[in-house]
């Protein structure tokens, strides 16, 4: 039976923040940037062939036919000019690189994935060959694994029905490390047929030896009301192969549940902003206390801290976290505690450090603001900090310290109450005055609630 929409956010969801997801994209996704389908890079090699293309054909035998009739040199100088000239924008690839993978799989010859990361200033690893292995890293870098090879190595790309028949000679450890991660992994399939067996048979394999402790995917399909065999091909992916399937109405709702996913996960991540040079003992006393609770509370309710380092209270935030993690036993503390300094003195280090604050802003769904004081020359990061977050549309949730910057901005939140309605009952609590304890139970119930209600904001 396929799964329901909110259950597949939610269990997505989680597995992303918990950094144990990959993703596997098929010709349907550079779709969406303006790349060929199958049906349609092939189609050309089939009327020079004077054949048909229909839901049945397989187009690995139709590119062997092509390169028996016509020269291997002859089908991939046709294919490049396919693909090699397209565009790279899309939609629905944005939402995916949303999502935060940090490994791809795909079976595209096409660049698409590699120029939309560089449009985001994000290098990557690029994998076709079994070569390329030695140069991977596994969850610390993007690695693109493009399973069939690469348009701009001609060469080496599987394109013909010998090419498949030999693959797993000439890819063997492309398929070990696939099979690796779908073990270690839980893959979503975008784009993807299952049209040929590469990754059913792969999967299989595992299911003959993980039986039930295999791991389950997901993919998100189009309904398709014409093929009789369609229910039951959904049903075989679910019970035989641990593919977990989302249907859609149309291709055009997929980015839309993309979409979803990602407003999900950015809601379980908190930005917390704060800052003082004072060493005041009343200041550091309540800095220590609010640390300690707000990191417990947080990560009791399954919340990840993101935070920039300010001084002093970033200190003790990320010292507090840390050791809450540590007596927790959970040793990759990156999943949890989201660490990003902004810092740079010299000429233009202004704007990168913005730069910096609008990314890391924009994968939160909340920002929370304490403390904070002007410099010498009347800047304040945390005031910058608020400013991008509403700009950004973020939740906010000021605690006002007197005489700092967070209280000019709780200030301002209260004078305009009704456009942060979620606050209207806990706006005058959330100061100072009100014990560390309380604080922290509340900004977790205004989390609560804020991922509790859609379109709050």
């Amino acid at each position: 039976m396929p799964i329901k929409k909110q259950q597949f956010i939610a269990e997505f969801a989680e597995q992303t923040l918990n950094q144990q997801v990959s993703l596997f994209l098929g010709a349907g996704g550079s779709q969406d940037a303006g790349y060929p389908s199958w049906s349609e890079l092939f189609k050309p090699f089939a009327n020079r062939l004077n054949v048909p293309i229909n839901e049945t054909t397989d187009y690995y035998r139709l590119a062997q036919y092509y390169s028996n009739e016509f020269g291997k040199s002859a089908l991939r100088k046709n294919i490049n000019a396919h693909i090699i000239q397209n565009s790279f924008k899309s939609v629905l690839i944005d939402n995916l690189l949303d999502v935060g993978f940090t490994n791809i799989w795909t079976t595209n010859f096409d660049t698409v994935l590699e120029r939309n990361f560089e449009n985001r200033g994000i290098l990557v690893n690029k994998v076709f060959k079994d070569c390329d292995f030695s140069s991977i890293y596994l969850n610390k870098h993007i690695n693109i694994f493009k399973m069939n090879g690469d348009i701009n190595n001609p060469d080496g790309m599987i394109t013909t029905q010998a090419d498949y028949e030999c693959y797993e000679d000439s890819h063997r450890l492309m398929l070990m490390f696939f099979k690796r991660e779908l073990i270690a992994s839980t893959f979503l399939f975008i784009g993807y047929s299952f049209k040929d067996h590469l990754v059913l048979n792969c999967l299989s394999e595992i299911e003959r030896y993980l039986g039930e402790t295999a791991n389950c995917h997901f993919t998100i399909l189009k309904k398709d009301t014409k093929d009789p065999y369609f229910e039951y091909f959904v049903n075989d992916l679910e019970q035989r192969y641990r593919i977990k399937v989302l249907l859609v109405e149309e291709y055009e709702d997929v980015p839309l549940v993309l979409e979803e996913l990602n407003e999900k996960i950015r809601s379980k991540k908190v930005f917390i902003s704060g800052a003082f040079r004072s060493s005041r003992e009343k200041i550091e006393n309540f800095s220590h206390a609010f640390s300690k609770e707000i990191t417990k509370e947080l990560f009791e309710s399954d919340y990840r801290i993101v935070n920039g380092i300010g001084r002093r209270f970033g200190t003790h935030l990320i010292g507090y976290a840390s050791e809450y993690l540590a007596q927790k036993g959970i040793k990759d503390m990156e999943k949890y505690l989201i660490v990003r300094p902004f810092v740079g003195n010299e000429v233009g280090s202004d704007i990168k450090k913005k730069q910096q604050r609008e990314q890391i802003i924009s994968q939160c769904g909340t920002a929370l603001f304490l403390f904070g004081e002007p410099n010498a020359s009347g800047k304040s990061g945390v005031m910058e900090e608020f400013k991008i977050a509403c700009e950004l549309h973020k939740a906010i949730i000021p605690i006002a310290y007197p005489k700092m910057v967070s209280e000019k901005i709780w200030q301002e939140v209260k004078n305009n109450i009704t456009q942060y309605a979620y606050l209207e009952k806990s706006i005058n609590s959330l100061t100072s005055d009100s014990s560390t304890t309380e604080l922290a139970k509340l900004v977790v119930s205004i989390l609560d609630s804020l991922g509790s209600s859609e379109g709050i904001r």
